[in-house]
This record gives C-alpha cells, structure tokens and sequence, in this order.
C-alpha cells in the first residue's frame, strides 16, 4: 500500500500600501491669478517700487500613506525649473542707512534714525545669470491652518524686460516611500507677465 503525503502550504499574502493615502500621488500649482481658456495664467506686476516684483505659487500634494511617514510625518518634496533667466547689469544696488551712535536721533519708540544713507553698488555680480524661479533647491510640504498639504514657491524677482513675455514654469515632485517612493515630472505652468 502506498503513502501519499499531502502537504499544505499557508503563506500570507503581503499587501503592499498605495504609496499616497488617497491612492493616487498627486500635486497642483495655483496662484489667485486668472487663467485664460488656453491655460495661460496671467500675472499683473507693477513695477512701482524700489524693488523688482515676484509672485508666489500655491502648491498642493497628496501625502505618503502613514506607513511610509519618517518621525510620523509625510515627506514630499518638489524641485522647479523655467525657461525664463535675466542677466544681472551694473547697478545692482542696496541702501546703508548711516547712524549717529552719540548725537543721534531717535524714534520714540526708542529706534534710531538714520542721519543720511549710503548706496553700495555690487558690480562685482555684473553679468551673472539667474532663473526666474529657483531652481536648485526643493521645497518640502506641511500641513497648513486648513489641514491641506500645501507648500510655496517664489517666482522672481520678475525685470521689466519680462513684460509681456510668456515664462514656463516646471515643476518635479517627490513623494518618498522607501522603495515604492513616486517621482512625477509632467507638471507645467505658463505664465504672461503683465
């Protein structure tokens, strides 16, 4: 009579998280500019100061799921490059004010006055080319007042020469999950400065 030997294998089966707790990992960027139908945004500078202007982006991202959170918190990043750079010229400037220590002016608040400014010039950045957008750090997303996962951006500062002109915006954002980490790069915005 023969033996038959019947052996059962019980495995469990590991399920793996979604890498973003709502499933799918994505991101937006916004400002409270107007879009027009071919998806431009269009951002109204003035140029009225002493100061060239900039504009901020608005980002919101999905977080990780709480299985991949380091010190219990999601890690997202985002990195941003553009089309779009300026060359700086001869009269990048900043203003000094000059103080009296002894026989000075002061506020009643108890600040001191200036008694006169000085302006220094920076000729020696003369020819330096910068993106209108950083492009060589990332930014990381929190938690804001609203319990949105939301981050920001500065775009700028924007010269004069700008205006009118079309610059792109490129964004490259990171949600890290150890090895089911997610690196999406299609995200573009074009912005008219106005």
């Amino acid at each position: 009579m023969g033996f038959i030997a019947l052996t059962l294998s019980c495995e469990k089966e590991v399920l793996i998280p979604n890498t973003c707790e709502n499933g799918e990992c994505n991101a937006v960027i916004t400002t409270p500019y107007t879009v027009d139908s071919n998806g431009y945004t269009h951002v109204d500078l003035e140029w009225i100061g002493e100061t060239l202007p900039y504009f901020t982006l608005d980002i919101e991202a999905s977080r990780t799921s709480p299985e991949y959170y380091y010190n219990d918190q999601p890690v997202v990043s985002a990195e941003f490059d553009t089309d779009s750079y300026y060359v700086l010229g001869d009269s990048l400037a900043f203003t000094l004010p000059l103080y009296n220590s002894f026989t000075g002016l002061e506020t009643y608040e108890g600040y001191p006055i200036p008694v006169q400014d000085t302006t220094i010039y920076l000729n020696q950045f003369e020819g330096m080319v910068f993106p209108v957008v950083q492009n060589d750090t990332r930014i990381y997303f929190s938690n804001d007042e609203n319990g949105r996962f939301t981050s920001k951006r500065v775009v700028g500062p924007i010269p004069r020469g700008f205006e009118g002109d079309t610059i792109t915006i490129y964004m490259k954002v990171f949600w890290d999950a150890g090895s089911n980490s997610i690196i999406r790069e299609n995200y573009l915005e074009k912005y008219i400065i106005e």
